[in-house]
């Protein structure tokens, strides 16, 4: 970059086009994979790849390729998110690649991915977890996250890639893949809040050495979390041949969600809260620590109880989740596969 800058006479960069975040949509099916639209969209998402291997976030690739001198990430023209797994950055654009190499055979979409992987693998803490931002970039970037399910995407897209999906990686890559997950799901489970004996679920994020919840954003609270719990014991039951330990943390996340269950409110991210006798099971996105009481904050960082009370982070935070439902039908079937 800075060589990039220098040539062109400048000393900040530019922001990259902004969008709210990348995602595989419907539309991506094998016909629009192999169309001329598809490619030059791959091409712009290729020269976003950061030049350790991963993506930032909320980059718009429909507006054209990165340009000399222009930033990896759309929010500031300073060195943040440059590289990420936050906002399933990084393994969404793998698994786009993925798909497009799969209807439109390129060296460069192959190269592109394994490179991607090489940085989920060296961004693995020594215990285990990822961090949201790496190279490390302080404060709670640098904290084993849960939120938005990062590491959960992680280890989801290692475990594929161990399989053999995609078909490309090598089998001595497959293995690295495979110690990864293993490494990973060991500091899943030694992140497990675990109250009197008992293992329940996870916070949005955790301290990277201790492995104890901790806070992130003003308004993200230290906390115990269901929306990001649901979706890691969802992973953690697609495990074959469970361990002891492992069957007695997935059975632990389903007890804690299924006594936090909440009803009578119906809730969405446009329009908030609302009242509805009957309605439910809801559950709240934190819970405080101890008194298992569902918790919120405005970005001055006092907790409230009260959803009503919020101000300026009332609307457009997912402060109640649906995530729960789906985890817990699917551990009614994974129950009566693992008795013990």
């Amino acid at each position: 970059m800075a060589a990039e800058l220098n040539g062109l006479g400048k000393t900040e960069m530019i922001p990259a086009p902004y969008a709210h975040g990348f995602e595989i949509t419907r539309e991506m099916t094998p016909a629009w994979l192999s169309s001329d639209h598809a490619r030059v969209f791959a091409e712009n998402l290729l020269s976003f790849q950061t030049p350790n291997g991963g993506w930032s976030k909320h980059v718009e690739y429909s507006k054209g390729p990165r340009a000399l001198g222009q930033s990896w990430f759309s929010e500031s023209n300073q060195w943040q998110w440059i590289a990420t797994i936050d906002n399933s950055s990084t393994t969404e654009q793998m698994q786009f690649l993925a798909m497009i190499d799969s209807v439109s055979p390129s060296p460069r979409y192959k190269d592109a991915w394994m490179r991607g992987f090489r940085y989920l693998l060296a961004a693995q803490f020594p215990n285990g977890c990822w961090p949201q931002v790496w190279p490390l970039d302080g404060g709670y970037h640098d904290a084993a996250t849960f939120n938005d399910d990062a590491i959960t995407n992680v280890l989801s897209t290692l475990q594929r890639a161990s399989n053999g999906d995609p078909a490309f990686v090598t089998a001595a890559d497959r293995e690295l893949a495979r110690k990864a997950v293993d490494r990973g799901i060991e500091c899943v489970l030694d992140a497990q809040f675990i109250v009197n004996g008992k293992p329940t679920v996870w916070g949005q994020q955790h301290d990277p050495l201790t492995l104890q919840p901790t806070s992130a954003r003003s308004y993200e609270l230290t906390s115990l979390t269901a929306q990001e719990s649901a979706n890691l014991l969802r992973f953690l039951m697609k495990q074959k041949n469970p361990s002891p330990r492992l069957v007695a943390a997935i059975n632990g996340a389903a007890a804690w969600l299924h006594a936090h269950k909440l009803s009578g409110y119906t809730y969405d991210f446009e329009t908030g809260r609302h009242d509805a006798p009957g309605a439910g099971p809801i559950w709240a996105r934190m819970y405080e620590i101890g008194t298992d009481k569902p918790i919120f904050s405005d970005r001055n960082g006092i907790k409230l109880y009260d959803w009503n009370q919020l101000k300026d982070r009332r609307l457009g935070y997912a402060w109640y989740t649906y995530a729960p439902v789906l985890a817990l039908k699917q551990y009614e079937t994974w129950a009566r596969r693992n008795k013990q």
